[in-house]
């Protein structure tokens, strides 16, 4: 917005040349709209640092200063010589766009602005356990209707003609339209979220959720097993932690699925993944692993499921990052750098049991007195509450953490966002391939896993593009360290150190796969099936790495003609983050 404010500013001044009272009122635009562009960028830099106090009086100002510019270009004589041949054109598209940015000033950011007015950032955070959802809502009210302004003002500034206008006045016209349509989306899904917010904090009623702990050293597609499960109950924004459970006291119902199957699910990953549940998340699609979940919590500890929240180890180093070290009965400290080491490797050497029911006995306390304090330390920090947005949102980025709501509006809502944890449906916004990883050696060996994937395409070339998708997996294990790996770490089933892990590829939607192949064997590796699921061809691979061991793996997809947005590429969130590249001739975005 400030680049098109200066444009218009420079236009405004162009026309000053024509002399007389539209000259004055030019030069008099040019320093309103000189003086709205410094506001602008002094709102934007308030919302980055969630000053929303401050965001009022500039507001006011910007107001101001966008009513005297579209009132200079409004004069009965600036509209009577917008009908002179060459020059009225431009006269006309530069009034329409100073409308359009007026109307944004005084009918989107002014009562936005007004509804933040004594709301800070710090009033938004977990307090005392609470989350107060009165803010929220004031906050929705108001941004529901400035909302459908912006709407409104975006479509019309599409309709200014620029046909006939200088070189600067189509620049103008362009970026604003741009500018526009950017703001316009943002502020929607801003204004669907503040909707659904509080009744998701249990403004209407009690809400139950069940937040799963995904054991990355155990990974499957969406990040790890479902190791352990706690029960969160937020009434009216008072946040409160229930009845825990661990995926090692749900006993297994081979033969009998939580929820009715998914046929190519089953295909790729067993049936197994609906009778077992810390093999939910086998799937790269949240829904599914939500729903078997709640299967799950239902039939086994019972009670409602009003929605299922995901988060892995990293994402909770990144947490602790923002609210400090919390202490456990243990003695231990867990901080931001040795969550994931304790959690996912040391607990292991620590408490080893006879066999894996005596691990579990001691080591689930000790998962879920973590997860309780951890929690805790999140709902009643004195962190600083951009700190802690920050952390969480790298989390969600990192697709650590998912949501899934068993509300629709509520889930029709999160599957637009970067929580819900599911594949685009199509290539319009990005055209994404999808590498996922799933250990089925049952153990807990992916703590010594690394992974490369590597995409090559040449979608911004050729309207008919190709994507090929170089996999590689390192094992991180020396042979003397393996030999010194507890019972519970290593798989039962093979060597000591060795492991087995599945791969999954996922080409594009409407692409077809056309070649794949074992570049680089290990001790045992295969091709398995060719099918599709979640609307894309899929290519899966198993191999068995011994320490120190690497595989590497390619795969090729055709794409039919038609549009592809940049490309992107997806993978499970690892416990050691994938090296993730992507080669694409003449994108300008990854």
């Amino acid at each position: 917005m400030i680049t098109t404010l200066s444009i218009i500013g420079g236009v405004v001044l162009v026309l000053a040349v024509v002399g007389g009272w539209i000259g004055f009122r030019a030069l008099s635009a040019k320093s309103s709209l000189e003086q709205a562009q410094a506001l602008v960028g002094q709102i934007k830099t308030q919302a980055m640092a969630m000053n929303l106090d401050g965001i009022q009086d500039s507001a006011k100002k910007l107001s101001k200063a966008t009513a005297d510019a579209a009132a200079d270009t409004n004069d009965p004589l600036w509209r009577a010589a917008e009908y002179v041949p060459v020059l009225g054109k431009n006269l006309t598209a530069v009034r329409e766009m100073a409308e359009a940015v007026d109307r944004v000033a005084t009918k989107t950011i002014t009562p936005v602005a007004r509804a933040a007015d004594g709301i800070s950032i710090a009033s938004l955070k977990p307090a005392g356990g609470r989350i107060d959802p009165t803010p929220i809502r004031k906050l929705a009210a108001a941004l529901k209707p400035a909302s459908e302004e912006l709407h409104r003002t975006t479509v019309s500034a599409r309709e200014i003609d620029l046909g006939g206008t200088i070189g600067a006045v189509k620049t103008a016209g362009t970026k604003l339209t741009s500018m526009l349509t950017s703001a316009d989306g943002a502020l929607a899904t801003a204004s669907s979220t503040l909707d659904v917010l509080p009744g998701m904090l249990g403004a209407d009623g009690p809400r139950h959720y069940v937040l799963v702990f995904q054991n990355l050293a155990e990974s499957t597609a969406l990040g790890g097993s479902s190791a352990s499960l706690t029960e969160v109950v937020i009434d009216n924004g008072s946040i409160g932690v229930g009845r825990q459970a661990s995926s090692s006291t749900i006993p297994w119902q081979d033969g009998s699925p939580i929820i009715p199957p998914v046929a190519s699910a089953e295909a790729l990953y067993n049936p197994l993944m609906y009778t077992r549940l810390n093999l939910a998340t086998s799937r790269p699609d949240f829904p599914t692993a939500a729903q078997i979940i709640q299967g799950w919590w239902s039939k086994d500890v019972g009670g409602p499921v009003d929605g299922v929240i995901s988060i892995d180890p990293v994402a909770l180093a990144h947490i602790l990052g923002a609210t400090g070290p919390v202490d456990l009965a243990t003695g231990d400290q867990l901080t931001n750098k040795n969550v994931v080491e304790l959690l996912l490797n040391q607990v292991y050497f620590r408490y080893q049991g006879k066999n894996d029911a005596q691990t579990n006995a001691m080591t689930d306390p000790f998962f879920a007195e973590a997860a309780l304090k951890i929690f805790n330390a999140l709902t009643t920090t004195k962190a600083q509450p951009t700190s802690l947005l920050r952390a969480v949102a790298q989390g969600v980025d990192e697709n650590r953490i998912m949501f899934w709501s068993s509300h629709p509006d509520e889930q029709k809502f999160l599957a637009t966002t970067p929580l819900s944890g599911v594949l685009p449906t199509d290539n319009k916004a990005s055209t994404t391939t999808g590498v996922f990883f799933r250990d089925i050696s049952a153990s807990k060996m992916d703590y010594y896993l690394q992974t490369a994937a590597h995409l090559t395409t040449d979608t911004c070339q050729a309207r008919a593009p190709k994507y090929t998708v170089g996999v590689t997996l390192t094992s991180l294990i020396s042979a003397e360290a393996a030999a010194r790996l507890p019972k519970y770490v290593a798989s039962a089933r093979l060597d000591k150190g060795d492991f087995q892990t599945e791969v999954f590829v996922y080409g594009p939607p409407g692409t077809k796969a056309i070649a794949s192949s074992i570049v680089k064997p290990a001790a045992y590796t295969v091709q398995g099936i060719t099918t599709d699921d979640l609307g894309r061809p899929v290519v899966a691979f198993s191999t068995i790495m011994a320490p120190g061991q690497q595989t590497e793996l390619s795969v090729s997809f055709q794409g039919a003609q038609g549009e592809y947005a940049a490309p992107a590429l997806r993978t499970t969130p690892m416990l050691h983050p994938t090296e993730v590249t992507v080669d694409a001739p003449r994108c300008t975005s990854r």
